[in-house]
């Protein structure tokens, strides 16, 4: 498995992470931190671009439940975009999708901020 690379875009006060290879209990630790930055700056508006993702833990999947309720808490969201068949069937079996607000594409998931 690839190890996850982050890829962050601001677009106004919308903030998109590109997410790439794995995020397990290993790789997990570097986007929390992203996360937390982001929420440190008070910009609660994040949408995941999961396109490249190969592989999501169920702990990671958990831990973005906390971050996207903090982020409601403060006004804003967290969405995931762009799910492969593979990650989608992860974030379903588990009820997750529930929970997180899922997209096809990023630019779908910035409209429902304007709403």
């Amino acid at each position: 498995m690839r190890e996850c690379t982050i890829q962050l875009e601001q677009k106004g006060d919308l903030d998109i992470l590109r997410l790439d290879g794995s995020l397990d209990a290993y790789s997990f630790p570097r986007l929390e931190s992203t996360l937390n930055q982001l929420r440190e700056k008070e910009r609660n508006r994040v949408i995941l671009d999961c396109s490249g993702l190969e592989y999501i833990s169920s702990a990671a999947l958990g831990a973005l439940i906390g971050f996207a309720r903090r982020a409601r808490e403060n006004g804003g969201d967290m969405k995931l975009t762009s799910l492969t068949p593979r990650i989608y069937n992860i974030v379903e079996l588990l009820g997750f999708n529930k929970i997180l607000e899922i997209y096809a594409t990023p630019d779908e998931a910035a409209k429902q901020f304007g709403k």
